[in-house]
């Protein structure tokens, strides 16, 4: 049997890009590579969850990095990406240590800074009871709250989920709000084509929500929310989601906005043995199933790399949305040249937000890789 030196992988995430991307080199190339996680959190956290938080309907459950790694073999450095030195097969981190590699997987996701000034911004867990005291803050009487899509903001959905689960909450207790979703789309959801945009938009119907799509939100002061070329809405409450900043990593090239540019096997432009993927790359939709699809196809590139019997091809996406309502969650897909579906049944197993090859069945069946929430606040 031959002998050889592993290929050694260094991933640099702790998001479900890097975490996909290992699970997926694993399982393509086995022994041929050796893997490094190099994250600067102790936890994944499966942030989609964290629109349910405000309602208490659901949690952002956290997972062990280090226990994740434990259990499939592989090093795990807890330590931040600062810079990239393409030429000496090497990064620093952002403790001033070195680490070469062989390949190298950027995961390492983006930035994000509130996208529409005077709104309340909805960054994820750590908002969830700042968003509900809000709600429980406004005054008697019919009061209006807006979900608001700035012309920034390219993944809507969790808009969507925070205004529907906003008006069911409303209504189970009697409160006479108004609740608004307003958003740049020219249809509601309308990257999953015809068919998913009439559903939710019979959905919102049925909540309760009030749809205004083709608006370009600028800023919301003095009590409304200003939009270009429409005026103003009068809002007692307006709720955006944040928008996207690139990393901006020394070393690696990257866009206006700090992205990294990549080709369609994830290798990254003028960066041999360097490959990207999920929301640090170029691409528009900022989205965790969207980033597993990109891991996985970087992944290939870097199997057949380390000699693997693996022929990596060009990335297909296919777009997967579960849209929680607080009761039944519609389930959205869309792939180029096939159309879009909207379901109450799920089209993929395991039935979760994120849809991924290798993550989702591996969280599925690793349960004591979860930590308790009150750990993971310490």
């Amino acid at each position: 049997m031959p002998h050889f030196a592993p290929f050694r992988v260094l991933i640099a995430g702790g998001g479900p890009a890097a975490v996909e991307g290992a699970l997926a080199l694993q399982r393509l190339a086995a022994e041929r590579v050796t893997i490094t996680l190099l994250a600067p959190e102790p936890y994944f956290t499966y942030r989609p969850l964290a629109v349910a938080e405000p309602f208490a309907l659901g949690t952002a459950d956290r997972f062990s990095l280090a226990g994740l790694c434990a259990e499939r073999g592989f090093d795990y450095v807890r330590d931040g990406l600062a810079a990239v030195d393409v030429a000496g097969r090497a990064v620093r981190t952002t403790s001033g240590a070195s680490l070469s590699y062989d390949a190298l997987l950027v995961a390492v996701g983006a930035g994000r800074t509130d996208a529409l000034p005077g709104a309340l911004c909805f960054y994820g867990s750590a908002d969830a009871a700042r968003l509900r005291a809000a709600l429980e803050a406004l005054p008697p009487g019919k009061r209006r709250v807006a979900f608001v899509a700035a012309p920034t903001t390219a993944w809507t959905l969790p808009l969507y989920e925070l205004a529907t689960m906003t008006a069911r909450w409303a209504r189970e207790r009697g409160l006479p709000l108004e609740t608004w979703l307003v958003t740049h789309e020219g249809r509601a959801l309308g990257v999953f084509g015809d068919e998913a945009a009439v559903r939710v938009s019979d959905l919102l119907e049925d909540a309760g929500v009030r749809l205004w799509t083709g608006a370009f939100a600028e800023c919301v002061e003095d009590g409304r929310l200003w939009l270009e070329l429409e005026g103003g809405l009068p809002v007692d409450l307006a709720v955006a989601l944040p928008g996207p900043v690139g990393p901006a990593i020394t070393g690696l090239p990257a866009d206006e906005q700090g992205f990294v540019p990549v080709d369609g096997r994830g290798h990254v432009r003028g960066a041999p043995g360097v490959y990207a993927a999920g929301d640090v790359t170029t691409h528009l939709l900022k989205q965790g199933g969207l980033a597993t699809q990109q891991s996985d196809v970087a992944a290939a590139a870097i199997a057949e790399a380390a000699g693997a019997d693996v022929v990596a091809s060009a990335h297909r996406p296919v777009l997967r949305g579960m849209v929680l309502t607080g009761s039944r969650p519609l389930y959205l897909s869309h792939a180029a040249g096939r159309g879009g579906s909207a379901s109450e049944t799920a089209p993929w197993w395991p039935a979760h937000k994120i849809a991924a090859r290798h993550l989702s069945p591996y969280l599925a069946s690793h349960p004591e890789l979860r930590v308790p929430a009150e750990l993971a606040a310490r």
